[in-house]
Order: C-alpha cells, then structure tokens, then sequence
C-alpha cells in the first residue's frame, strides 16, 4: 500500500474531533488519491480495494452517515465502470461531486437556518458541527446580532474548538460544561445541533444533544437538527453498536472497581425536534422518512 494512503487511513480512522462532513472530505480525498495510484490495471482489483478501505473508515466511524454515503455513491459508480482506466475516472469525478454537494448543501442549509435566528437571541449548541458554524458565520455576515453557548463535547472536548472558531469570526461565545449547557437549552431562543447521522431511529449527534432537546421542549424552546442529506442514513444498512472510548479519557487513573463508561452519541426522536433543516427547507418527520425510503444501499455495504 502506497505510504500517504496508509497515512491518511490511520489520520482518518484515529480522527475524533472533526466533524462528519469533514470526515467525508477527507475520505473522498483518500479514494481519489487512491484510484490514481493504483496501477494493477485490474476494475476487479480497483473495486477490492475500494470496499476495503471503504469498510476500515466505516467501521472507525460508524455513526458518520456522510462517510457510508460516499462509500455508498462509489461503489454504484464504479459496478458502471466500463474499464480500470474508466472505473478511475468515475470514482475521481464522482468523489468530487459528492464534495461539492456538500458545500452546496451547507450553503442551502445556512440560507434556509437564516430565518431560525433573531436579534438578541442566545443560541445553544454542542460538540462541533461545521454545518452549525456555517450557519451561524452566515448570520452573522448577513447582520443578526446573537451570543452563542457551546457545550465543551467532553471527553474529546471538540466544544473547545467550535468556540474558539466562532469566536475568531467575532462571535460573542461562551464555552460551558456539558451539564451546565443542559440547563441553559431550557433557558435561550434557540438550539441548533449537528448530525451525524438521521435515520428513522432518530438523530444521532454528539452525546449530551438529547438531553438538551428535552431541556428545550420543557421551556418551548425550538431545537433544530441541521441535517442535509448526505447525513441520511440508507435503511438497509444497520450500524454496529456504538463503540466504547478508553476509559482513561475520562478519568486517566480509575481506581480499582469502578467501571467507567465512555460513549461518543446519543440518539433524539424525531418527533422531539421543532424540525430538520435540510437543503430542501425545513423538513417535517413524515417527509424525512419518505427520502429515507429512497436510498437504496449497495449490497457490498449491507451486513
């Protein structure tokens, strides 16, 4: 194997701080440089190696709908690939459309989140979600004044840098506890939380995002999810269950006799959410289903 791929497999699968929108960057990134290195002339041996590496990210990332997506989208392309030279084509131009949607997407979503946010309001969010930024970056551009509370996302902490982001853009941010932001969601105008994944099951997001959904509709505070499609998980493919993170994130030194638990997600009805903005608009629970219905899954993905 090529030493940058092995490099960036490793970069990619020890990644727990970005995003599931960067993730799949940088995976479409990954299976273009690895398209073009591969040099067996073997479409066979191409595909191989794609579901290979494909499947190692995955199974680093489960809950990351983006990544299975564009797994998903690569496989399709390439069972139409006439030829090795052809099947590298499609799997380069098809890696590149699948980032350029998501851009556009984020773009789309950001527009439509505009209307979400009023002058003075206090905005809520957890973990880091580069859709969330983009959104509140571009209401911030487009003139609405507003402070932001960022749950810190222990143990990976990865609330630290979506604070500083936002705050580098010259937005008012404060950086709270995990429990502390539970209790300020029921307490502001406004939460806005990430996705990792949305399936029919519910939203997955950063651990912490339920409870603050819950704290939210006690008060009548919306909670939205911003969620574009890349982000729907196809029906027919079941994660494996959530893996637990070292204990020794949370607590370095556990003493004897004490079980640390240590996950990375949590899951939020539907049916919890004042709605999901997606790049077609605000989205209600019935129409979110209906897309989901029509992603079909590459049987390679299906377990």
């Amino acid at each position: 194997m090529d030493g940058y791929i092995a490099q960036a497999i490793t970069a990619i699968t020890e990644d727990g701080v970005s995003g599931a929108v960067e993730i799949a960057e940088k995976s479409a990134d990954l299976f273009i440089w690895q398209a073009s290195a591969d040099t067996s002339g073997d479409l066979v041996h191409l595909r191989k190696d794609l579901l290979d590496v494909g499947w190692t990210m995955i199974r680093a990332h489960p809950t990351m709908a983006p990544l299975v997506n564009l797994v998903n989208a690569l496989l399709w392309k390439i069972e139409s690939a006439r030829d090795f030279a052809h099947g590298q084509q499609v799997i380069e131009a098809s890696a590149n459309e699948f980032k350029r949607r998501l851009h556009v997407h984020e773009a789309a979503i950001a527009e439509t989140a505009l209307r979400l946010i009023s002058d003075d309001a206090q905005i809520v969010t957890n973990g880091r979600s580069t859709t969330v930024r983009a959104v509140l970056r571009h209401a911030q551009r487009a003139g609405r004044r507003f402070r932001v509370i960022c749950a810190e996302g222990r143990p990976a902490c990865e609330g630290r840098i979506m604070a500083s982001e936002l705050a580098a853009s010259g937005i008012t941010t404060t950086l709270v506890v995990d429990a502390l932001a539970v209790v300020l969601a029921g307490q502001s105008q406004l939460v806005l939380v990430g996705a990792d994944h949305l399936s029919a099951h519910g939203l997955m997001n950063k651990v912490g995002t339920y409870g603050m959904v819950l704290s939210a509709n006690a008060a009548d505070v919306p909670a939205y999810a911003l969620c574009s499609s890349e982000k729907f998980l196809p029906p027919e493919y079941h994660p494996p269950q959530q893996a637990r993170w070292p204990a020794e994130q949370v607590w370095p030194e556990v003493p004897e006799n004490i079980q640390v638990a240590n996950v990375y997600f949590d899951t939020t009805p539907l049916s919890a959410l004042a709605g999901i903005v997606t790049e077609q608009g605000v989205q209600p629970t019935v129409g979110i289903e209906a897309w989901l219905a029509a992603i079909q899954l590459n049987p390679a993905l299906r377990l």
